[in-house]
């Protein structure tokens, strides 16, 4: 039976949203679930729920919480018995397959680093988001756990996105593009322009540079960039649904005539959050460790929880680190990178 942990202490609205969305996830999937947290808090709110599956649910207590503003790296040092350092710790000694947490992602980033360890070949793991598009949802990373990346790393990051999309997204062939201010292999800064040179070198589907406005429209499986501006692309596309969402219910109390029409295409704002809502797309995947780690959003809904705990289930279910150690020998990434640093 395949056991994931969940930090229950995660995210703005911890613990009831955690456990609503593993008993979401429980109903559909053949798991059982760790609650990792404090245990006195979490047995106050678990009899609040009737029929709650003590047979699928078991609380492992951890004293300390992570806070959203804490330090990542002070938090890892000073609390080592927090729901997250103990449900990785759970991961790494194998009584559990997979890690979720909806808390600190600095926090999470560093203390997956540090205990799972890094797949051998990789420098930097690297958080990769799914991303809805006009067509089809597609994978992006770099989104926000590297700001600074050598070409290096993020011909990395192309070989773990394209192992993704072909497990989890089920896309045979996968393109893969890189984020650039143009499409000519010339634009650019250094880093890029160094990155599209070793992409060409490696056995990936890449099509070149692609620019911001080409990720709406669903033409490519795997994006490439850096953590800084994977984020903010992160950040502006929350702020745009959310945006839209703010703009209809402020047309709806203008007028009657605009709340009957608003009214009318409710299906069609239904249809609208569920392709572009980050909740229906649970989490982001820490790829690169040693183990299963999904971060979901702060905010987190316990949709998004049942969500974020089905990618850990498809991954475990697919293997998903041994499928990147594969990826990595069949890239023959060491060989360009030898040719890469006898020629710098």
């Amino acid at each position: 039976m395949i056991t994931i942990a969940l930090d229950a202490m995660g995210g703005d609205f911890f613990p009831n949203i955690n456990i609503q969305g593993a008993l979401l996830a429980l109903k559909k999937f053949p798991i059982k679930i760790i609650l990792i947290g404090n245990k006195p808090i979490l047995e106050k709110e678990i009899k609040k729920t009737p029929h709650f599956p003590t047979h699928k649910i078991r609380i492992i207590h951890a004293e300390d919480i992570i806070e959203m503003t804490d330090s990542p790296t002070k938090a890892y040092r000073k609390k080592k018995n927090s729901s997250i350092h103990v449900g990785l710790q759970l991961v790494k000694e194998k009584k559990a397959q997979a890690f979720v947490s909806a808390g600190n992602t600095g926090a999470v980033l560093t203390a997956s680093t540090f205990i799972l360890g890094r797949i051998e070949g990789i420098e930097r793991p690297s958080l990769l988001a799914v991303m809805p598009s006009e067509k089809k949802p597609f994978v992006m990373l770099d989104m926000g756990s590297n700001v600074d990346c050598k070409p290096q790393q993020l011909v990395q990051f192309a070989i773990m996105g394209e192992c993704f999309s072909k497990e989890i997204m089920e896309i045979k062939n996968p393109t893969i593009g890189l984020l650039n201010i143009g499409e000519e292999k010339e634009k650019g800064n250094i880093t890029t322009q160094q990155t599209h040179d070793l992409l060409k070198q490696i056995n990936i589907n890449f099509i070149g540079n692609v620019e911001g406005k080409e990720l709406t429209k669903g033409n490519i499986d795997v994006v490439i960039c850096d953590g800084f501006v994977g984020n903010n692309m992160l950040k502006f596309g929350e702020g745009i649904v959310k945006m839209f969402k703010a703009f209809f219910s402020e047309e709806a109390k203008k007028s009657v005539l605009s709340l009957i029409a608003l009214l009318l295409l409710k299906p069609t704002f239904k249809r609208f959050k569920k392709k572009f809502d980050y909740d229906e797309y649970g989490g982001a995947h820490f790829l690169g460790v040693n183990g299963i780690s999904i971060i979901a959003h702060g905010s987190a809904s316990d949709i998004a929880i049942h969500n974020a705990i089905k990618m850990a289930y498809q991954s475990i279910k697919i293997n998903m680190v041994e499928k990147i150690k594969t990826a990595l020998t069949k890239s023959e990434l060491q060989n360009i990178s030898e040719v890469t640093v006898s020629g710098s």
